[in-house]
């Protein structure tokens, strides 16, 4: 699928059977999320731009090295699930900048209501925005964080959306309304059941994070 990413490694097939296990108490299930984090944020970081500097060697000879000006990078978690992954990106992109959205999902009609907005506006001094949300599911909060990016000068060819659990309606949902974004994700579940939770799934990712 174009502009879909799913991780290729074995070790997230770990972090993926202790998060779908209902007996994974929250320190491990945090753990699990935190070590798939790390996995997401190395395949993420494979679409970053990269400079060049010079730099003087101990041997005293100059050598040429590429690198992230991680300074130009936007983290932008979903809240309250998003945070779960916050930690792993950073231990990559120390430097990265973090705002935040905040949104809720009504449970009757499944939309999204946002309580949360604190992207910056684009002033020309991030490259990639990068949204974070363990699940995208029936991608009405999806859109919903990207619009909140876009509404602030952000193009769509300049963001990644990171999720551990996506589903197939969400994704389409996303592409068709922002055709540019990559989307990058540990696993495609296939169907959502009739309260748009993402099946097989792991449950409500926030809950098992925070309220376990």
């Amino acid at each position: 699928m174009e502009h879909v990413t799913v991780l290729n490694n074995p070790i997230a097939g770990n972090c993926i059977k202790a998060l779908r296990d209902k007996e994974t108490k929250t320190s491990d299930f945090r753990r699990a999320l935190r070590t798939l984090g790390y996995l997401l944020a190395v395949e993420a970081c494979q679409k970053l731009k990269t400079k060049e500097d010079k730099v003087i060697t101990p041997l005293e000879v100059e050598a040429v090295c590429s690198y992230v000006d991680d300074s130009r990078i936007l983290l932008v978690p979903v809240l309250r699930a998003g945070l779960g992954l916050v930690e792993s990106f950073l231990t990559f992109l120390p430097s990265a900048r973090v705002a935040h959205v905040g949104m809720y999902r009504d449970h009757e009609t499944l939309e999204a209501k946002p309580y949360l907005n604190n992207v910056p506006p684009n002033k020309g001094g991030i490259d990639q925005v990068i949204v974070l949300d363990p699940m995208l599911a029936t991608g009405n909060s999806g859109v919903k964080a990207l619009e909140f990016v876009v509404e602030k000068g952000y193009k769509p060819e300049q963001i990644i959306y990171v999720c551990a659990f996506a589903a197939e309606p969400g994704i389409k949902q996303v592409l068709n309304k922002f055709p540019g974004v990559e989307i990058i994700t540990a696993v495609i579940d296939p169907i959502l059941n009739d309260k748009g939770y993402i099946v097989p799934g792991l449950g409500d990712a926030g809950d098992r994070l925070y309220l376990y």
